[in-house]
């Protein structure tokens, strides 16, 4: 479980700000449709780790594990509303 914690770390918080970037920032014109496309991506892999670490996980780590896994679906369906639909109805429409 040592293993996986580090990368559960990682994909947690790579995840999150990416979540952040995309739903959050207008820095540069489209970098929130490039970053959500990204953030999506990104919230796979966290799936993943969180997934196996749920999977091999116990007791009160199980209960962690579960949210990890949760959290990302939650993350990249905002993403897919706030984000990623509207430009592609903009893109659509002209």
């Amino acid at each position: 479980m040592e293993h996986q914690t580090l990368w559960m770390v990682i994909s947690g918080i790579t995840g999150f700000s990416f979540f952040l970037i995309a739903n959050f920032t207008r820095f540069f014109a489209g970098s929130s449709v490039t970053a959500g496309v990204l953030q999506v991506g990104v919230n796979a892999f966290v799936f993943a780790v969180w997934r196996e670490a749920f999977l091999a996980s116990a007791g009160f780590w199980k209960f962690v594990a579960f949210w990890g896994v949760a959290i990302p679906l939650v993350m990249a369906s905002v993403t897919l509303c706030r984000v990623l639909l509207p430009a592609m109805l903009k893109l659509f429409r002209r």
